[in-house]
C-alpha cells in the first residue's frame, strides 16, 4: 500500500514577513514541490504529515489563514492610521486601536514617530494618548499564549524595556 505525505506550509507571522510569505501561511499540497521554496530571508518551514492527520492540519489551515490574514489587514490599518494622523486624530485614534487588538511592534511605532513627527510634535495630548494606548497593548501582548514560552526574567525584560521605547518615543 503506498503512503502519501502531505505537507504544510509555516512561516513566521510578524511585521516583517512578506506578504507573499504570510498568503502562503498554512496552505497544504501533496508534494512539496507545490509549495515555494522562497528565498526572501523570511523564516519557513514544510510539515510533513500523514493522511490520518489530514483533518486536524485542514483546521490548523484555518487557523493559520486568519492569522496571516489578520497581520496583512493590520498593516493596512497601521497604514491608514498613519496617513489620518494629524489631519483627523480620532480616525487616526480608532484606526490605531484596531491595530494594537491584533499586535503591536516597537519597530513600528519608531517608524511612525519619525513619519509622523510633525504632528506628533505639535499635539501633547495625542502623544499622551498614543502613548497610553501603545504601552498598554504592548503590555498586554506578553500576556498570549505565545508568549508563555519565554522564561519570565526574559518575558518581564521585554515587556519593561519595550514600554520604556514607547515612552521615549512619545513623551
Amino acid at each position: 500500500m503506498l503512503t502519501r505525505t502531505y505537507y504544510q506550509y509555516y512561516t513566521n507571522v510578524t511585521y516583517l514577513t512578506c506578504p507573499e510569505c504570510l498568503s502562503w501561511h498554512g496552505k497544504i499540497a501533496r508534494r512539496p514541490q507545490g509549495l515555494p521554496d522562497r528565498k526572501d530571508g523570511c523564516e519557513r518551514r514544510l510539515l510533513a504529515f500523514s493522511p490520518r492527520e489530514l483533518d486536524y492540519h485542514r483546521e490548523q489551515e484555518r487557523r493559520m489563514r486568519a492569522a496571516a490574514e489578520a497581520e496583512l489587514v493590520r498593516r493596512d490599518l497601521l497604514a491608514q492610521a498613519s496617513d489620518a494622523l494629524g489631519s483627523d486624530n480620532d480616525v487616526a485614534f480608532s484606526l490605531f486601536r484596531q491595530v494594537v487588538a491584533v499586535d503591536l511592534h516597537v519597530p513600528e511605532v519608531e517608524a511612525l514617530c519619525e513619519k509622523r513627527r510633525e504632528p506628533l510634535e505639535a499635539d501633547p495630548a495625542l502623544r499622551r494618548s498614543l502613548r497610553a494606548l501603545f504601552a498598554k497593548a504592548y503590555s498586554d501582548k506578553f500576556g498570549h499564549p505565545r508568549y508563555e514560552r519565554l522564561p519570565e526574567e526574559m518575558r518581564l525584560a521585554r515587556e519593561r524595556a519595550g514600554i520604556a521605547r514607547i515612552n521615549e518615543l512619545l513623551a
